[in-house]
């Protein structure tokens, strides 16, 4: 029992040190014109607003004893949209979900669609695993926030 405590012991002490606070930075002004370009080059705004709509909508839907029924009606969805939309159109929002690209990434990524200028029509963007998270998430939020006024009347 004694070498059962002692090994716990140190697996925790070892778990426990090896925890490393995490450094926030922020994006220099640089990275801000370039994520400016960027946003304005690959009609990012468009296209997240359209991956909202299809979370949404994913979101909207539930299944119950084998059917489906929409949990949100027209005006409820419209309102999550506007909110989002509003939420994303703040400038450090985006700068907060790019600031991890480098200035060369992101002069890349522009080059990138300006040789491609069918992408921007197209609404193809480049996302991560992050902002489609971040944005999953405020989804979720949004909807909660109206099923409990829902509930409530």
């Amino acid at each position: 029992m004694k070498k059962h405590l002692v090994l716990f012991f140190v697996i925790f002490s070892a778990l426990s040190y090896s925890q490393s606070v995490i450094q926030s930075k922020f994006p220099t002004d640089n990275q801000k014109k370039l994520i400016d370009k960027f946003i304005d080059v690959c009609g990012y705004n468009e296209s997240l607003m359209k991956t909202a709509n299809l979370l949404l909508f994913r979101k909207s839907i539930q299944y119950e004893n084998g059917k489906s029924f929409e949990i949100l009606n027209k005006e409820e969805k419209k309102i999550i949209l506007d909110r989002i939309r509003l939420n994303y159109s703040r400038k450090n929002k985006l700068y907060f979900d790019f600031m991890n690209l480098t200035e060369k990434n992101l002069i890349d990524l522009i080059k990138f669609y300006d040789e491609n200028s069918n992408l921007k029509s197209s609404n193809y963007i480049f996302s991560s695993d992050i902002i489609i998270h971040n944005l999953d998430n405020e989804i979720s939020i949004e909807v909660n926030k109206i099923l409990k006024e829902k509930s409530t009347k």
